[in-house]
């Protein structure tokens, strides 16, 4: 669809009339629905969907009575992430809304069955009291200028119990402030994400290649980067994960020591070094391009077929 142009609508007069919000609107409801169809169905809030048809069809001077709602057809992408779903999850989607979890009660709406993944395994027995003494460590850390402008460490957080470790690039304004990663817009992303493969924040553990944010979150300087990785590798050491999830390109590239963009190294396990690493986009990229999300789709599913072994790491 033309988006500048928008689509031609019969107004009250019968004659056609441009209308651009009716457009943008239906444009954003098309996305939903494909991500939708592919079982993405879990990051989009209900009651907006429903304010958004609402809204739609007073454009176009329909009733706003309930009713299902025939959007404009779209061709379908070349990879569909319903199709790199692991058997449970497919036979999940037959379910009814009434025999399985859900976000809300409108039939079609039923979760993948996830289990529960394994425990993590292989740490030392005090490791949670090392990881809160590098955490400590992590607070008065001056080694970079980054000490200078920062309100708050932001060093990581989870309990770590499913050994799956997210790792972002820095934090942001709201991270910031309240010392913890991933509270933003993006961090409410991450944690549907993270939902919607049967777990939740506090099970996984959550962390950053910067712990201090950048000013006006510019991009981590090398030297920043520098001073800061054993940080993270530390925490990595100690909570020794079966996979690790890299959100975004620096987290990317310092993790597999790689200069390729982060379209060139999402969605591929990389298994030649210490912990076995699945990149993907950072949820921000996300909020600006919502069509990824069916790309991250397909690597969170992968990554959680790796927690519960149906994956061989070679």
């Amino acid at each position: 669809m033309n988006r500048e142009r928008g689509p031609r609508l019969a107004g009250p007069s019968g004659s056609g009339a441009t209308d651009p919000e009716l457009a943008a609107l239906q444009e954003i409801l098309r996305l939903a629905e494909d991500d939708r169809r592919r079982g993405i169905r879990y990051w989009f809030d209900p009651d907006l969907a429903v304010a958004l048809r609402d809204r739609v069809r007073g454009l176009s001077g329909e009733s706003t009575a309930p009713r299902a709602m025939s959007l404009p057809p779209r061709r379908a992408p070349g990879r569909i992430a319903a199709a790199a779903a692991p058997a449970p999850a497919r036979a999940a989607a037959s379910v009814s809304a009434a025999a399985a979890p859900t976000d809300d009660a409108r039939p079609g709406t039923s979760r993948p069955a996830w289990g529960l993944p394994a425990d993590a395994v292989g740490r030392a027995d005090d490791w949670r009291g090392q990881l809160a003494a590098l955490g400590a460590e992590a607070a008065g850390c001056t080694a970079c200028g980054l000490c200078e402008t920062r309100q708050k460490v932001v060093f990581g957080t989870g309990s770590g119990v499913v050994p799956l470790v997210f790792v972002g690039e820095a934090p942001g304004h709201d991270e910031d402030m309240s010392g913890e990663p991933f509270v933003g817009r993006a961090g409410q992303l991450l944690t549907k994400i993270i939902e919607a493969i049967g777990l939740t924040r506090e099970q996984v553990y959550i962390c950053n290649v910067l712990k201090c944010r950048p000013p006006e979150n510019r991009n981590p300087l090398p030297d920043e980067i520098a001073s800061c990785r054993h940080f993270l590798e530390s925490q990595l050491e100690l909570l020794r994960p079966k996979v690790i999830c890299t959100l975004g390109l620096f987290a990317a590239q310092l993790l597999l020591d790689s200069a390729l963009p982060i379209g060139k190294l999402r969605g591929r396990l990389n298994t030649e070094g210490r912990w076995p690493i699945l990149p993907t986009f950072h949820p921000a990229y996300l909020l600006r391009n919502p069509s990824a999300k069916a790309a991250v789709w397909e690597d969170v599913q992968l990554v959680r077929r790796i927690l519960d072994g149906g994956e061989i790491l070679g």
